[in-house]
């Protein structure tokens, strides 16, 4: 299949951003949806958060969020208050929390996968496909999460905070959502 390139205004740094979609197959987004509700708790580091606030800020089911919380807390990342009032928290600092732990606290799978099929006999590449693709792939899981294991929560949530100062300053300037910041002015 084809990937389709699908226009949407994101604004970060001034700019619109175009955003892609790989329509050949449904993407599990367990780790996004877990470094999302991390992010957001490392935002707030310090308060009590809802779960209420954090399903409003991944606009997912609120029981993908409770699910995701649940891994979460199981591994030891987060701290949660149940009852009317309850919350969530980071257990630690962003900064010391790596994202190869969100990644395995969320049980996301690996990041390709071999496609299903059965072998053609005749054909060399059937018969060694998949052998070839075991070593490749396993060499690629490791090279990523080797590097998340080198990456911080804590630059998510930088990430975070300058584009919500980004944003808090283009509505004090009247700019935010008029495309005015759009520097190639589409």
């Amino acid at each position: 299949m084809v990937a389709l390139r699908i226009k949407a205004p994101v604004f970060f740094s001034g700019r619109k951003c175009d955003i892609y979609y790989n329509n050949m197959s449904r993407i599990n987004n367990k780790f996004s949806v877990g470094v999302h509700i991390m992010t957001a708790l490392g935002d707030h580091y310090g308060e009590p958060v809802t779960s209420a606030h954090l399903t409003a800020s991944v606009r997912a089911h609120e029981s993908q969020v409770r699910s995701m919380l649940s891994k979460l807390v199981k591994a030891g990342l987060v701290m949660t208050s149940r009852g009317r009032h309850g919350f969530s928290s980071l257990s630690r600092p962003a900064n010391r929390i790596r994202l190869l732990e969100i990644y395995r606290a969320v049980e996301a799978p690996p990041i390709f996968s071999i496609h299903e099929y059965p072998r053609e006999k005749t054909c060399r590449t059937s018969c060694t496909h998949k052998e070839a693709m075991v070593d490749l792939l396993g060499d690629t899981q490791r090279a990523f999460e080797a590097q998340l294991g080198q990456r911080m929560l804590s630059e998510m949530v930088a990430k975070a905070r300058r584009c919500k100062e980004f944003l808090i300053q283009n509505v004090k300037t009247g700019l935010a959502g008029s495309g005015a910041g759009d520097r190639d002015g589409q």
